[in-house]
């Protein structure tokens, strides 16, 4: 049942996509022919990301069928013009069909939007040196090994062996990386740091404590001042009470 579902998928797929070859070709016994049918329901059913495209047009690649997986590629990148991963795989298609000068417009979008992407970086460099561009190249490769020197080495990236510009690049890259460098750094006197590493720790410093606030007393009323005598007329300070009378 499984199978004649599939088988199903295909048809009607087929019926409605204009210049596609691979469906004929396509097996429910295999798990990618069946990832690739769950893709193409999908996209039937509207319900298709830019994403699930382009996982699509890398499996109908890898069965021999770049010009199919061209047309999705461009689909997937209607449906997200932001999707670097579709722009990436979409310049793949077109160097390896030998169309290098539009596969360099395709990496261009993917380093826009990802610059760090040094497998893109290096493609490019690559497509650009087809293409005579000798300089940018150079340019291209250097930056693709600042983020990733592994693509350097022919034995992890043999693509290295289908380039004339090696030699400048890597020239280029080492420059770059050795502006500003020095020698290591090392400390003038190693037996006073290790005798520094050897010792204990101090201890570390206690927290001074808080003084205790004296308790506030209560102020002692002061006495009042003396009253001031009554003064005589005349202003002179003299009490006439105090004046004995003189007696007759």
């Amino acid at each position: 049942m499984k199978r004649v579902m599939c088988a199903a998928i295909v048809l009607v797929w087929a019926a409605t996509s204009s210049g596609t070859q691979f469906q004929r070709f396509l097996s429910p016994d295999r798990p990618t022919d069946r990832a690739i049918m769950n893709y193409m329901a999908l996209e039937q059913a509207g319900k298709a990301t830019s994403m699930d495209l382009t996982n699509m047009a890398v499996l109908i690649l890898d069965k021999g069928f770049p010009t199919d997986a061209e047309k999705i590629l461009k689909a997937a990148l209607k449906l997200d013009k932001n999707n670097y991963e579709a722009s990436y795989r979409l310049g793949l298609v077109l160097q390896r069909m030998g169309r290098d000068g539009e596969a360099v417009r395709y990496y261009k979008l993917c380093l826009e939007r990802r610059p760090g992407y040094a497998q893109a970086r290096f493609m490019l460099a690559l497509a650009e040196e087809r293409c005579g561009q000798r300089e940018a190249a150079i340019r291209d490769y250097a930056k693709a090994y600042r983020h990733a020197p592994e693509l350097a080495n022919a034995a992890k990236n043999p693509l290295v062996f289908d380039s004339d510009l090696q030699l400048p690049a890597t020239m280029r890259y080492y420059q770059e990386q050795m502006t500003g460098m020095t020698l290591k750094v090392t400390v003038p006197d190693p037996a006073a740091v290790r005798r520094m590493a050897e010792a204990p720790l101090p201890a570390p410093p206690q927290a001074a404590q808080p003084q205790a606030v004296p308790p506030q007393r209560a102020p002692v009323p002061s006495a009042p001042p003396p009253k001031a005598a009554p003064q005589a007329p005349g202003g002179l300070g003299i009490n006439p009470a105090a004046v004995p009378t003189p007696k007759p």
